[in-house]
């Protein structure tokens, strides 16, 4: 699996589990965030187009329309892991999650 798969894989991890158990989408994105995924397309050639809000790659259903290999650190952050170092819902998930950052740090 690439690394463009692998980011696409856990972006799609996280996003289901945080439909299941997050208050709203996208309520753990800043600004600064999205700051640092433009500087990081800007570096591999890529143009990001914003959506003209506050948080300006975030849609209003709580999507990101920046590709998760080019927010590395949006894409592999998840308020559970972040916060406890498991999903707390599903620790089989929590297995996945981690394969899948090994497979990144290769």
């Amino acid at each position: 699996m690439s690394n463009i798969e692998t980011f696409q894989a856990i972006a799609d991890l996280t996003l289901e589990y945080c439909r299941k158990h997050c208050r709203n989408l996208g309520s753990c994105c800043e600004p600064a965030y999205c700051e640092m995924a433009k500087e990081y397309a800007a570096e591999q050639g890529v143009v990001l187009e914003e959506t003209g809000r506050e948080i300006f790659f975030l849609r209003e259903d709580g999507q990101c329309v920046v590709p998760p290999y080019l927010r590395p650190m949006c894409s592999l952050h998840q308020c559970d892991i972040n916060g406890l170092g498991v999903f707390k819902h599903d620790f089989g998930l929590t297995e996945k999650y981690f394969g899948l950052r090994e497979a990144l740090e290769e």
